[in-house]
């Protein structure tokens, strides 16, 4: 496996992080993941080995730990209503993340909001994002490819990512709305 030399400065910034903004339009934010949902994205293409994939799924969970301690960031994230609905992992692996997510939900510092489909087209298709805000509030961002992810630190680029983040926001539910709306989904997953 191709070492993830390229995500550890991102690492870094959201372990340093005290405020958290994702943004995912096909799949739910790596933080908020279940074990075997995670399996199930990481090892959606066919490329990775079994044990690439355990490496892989293993890093991601041990990320979330920044979310249990004693001052963790705010995390908001916002998801489209795709994410909730897409089978990735087959039923009972959504059915259970589903119900993970709400539990995250259950975290004061934890917030989730979904953009429902009748929203139709909106700025949140060009692809997802996290922004990180760090102690002297200085704004990074973080974007995904296929090949590998991308630290964005430029001020001009950053304010557009910020111009989109508010775009997508205003386009989701309330935390409360989203949270009713996700028990929803979770109860069609059986």
């Amino acid at each position: 496996m191709r070492d993830l030399v390229w995500f550890r400065p991102w690492q870094e910034m959201e372990r340093e992080a005290i405020e958290l903004r994702s943004y995912e339009s096909v799949v739910l934010p790596g933080l908020l993941q279940t074990e075997a949902y995670a399996r199930a994205v990481l090892g959606a293409s066919g490329r990775r080995t079994p044990d690439e994939v355990d490496q892989l799924v293993a890093a991601r969970l041990a990320r979330q730990v920044v979310l249990k301690w004693e001052n963790p960031p705010w995390l908001t994230a916002v998801v489209d209503e795709c994410a909730l609905r897409r089978p990735v992992g087959g039923p009972n692996v959504m059915r259970e993340q589903l119900q993970a997510l709400i539990a995250w939900c259950e975290l004061p510092h934890v917030r989730v909001q979904v953009v429902p489909w009748s929203v139709g087209a909106y700025s949140g298709l060009d692809g997802p994002f996290v922004l990180a805000t760090s102690k002297d509030h200085r704004i990074a961002a973080y974007l995904d490819t296929q090949l590998q992810g991308q630290v964005v630190s430029d001020p001009d680029d950053v304010a557009a990512i910020l111009a989109a983040w508010e775009n997508v926001r205003v386009e989701a539910m309330s935390h409360r709305q989203s949270i009713d709306f996700i028990r929803e989904v979770a109860e069609t997953w059986t």
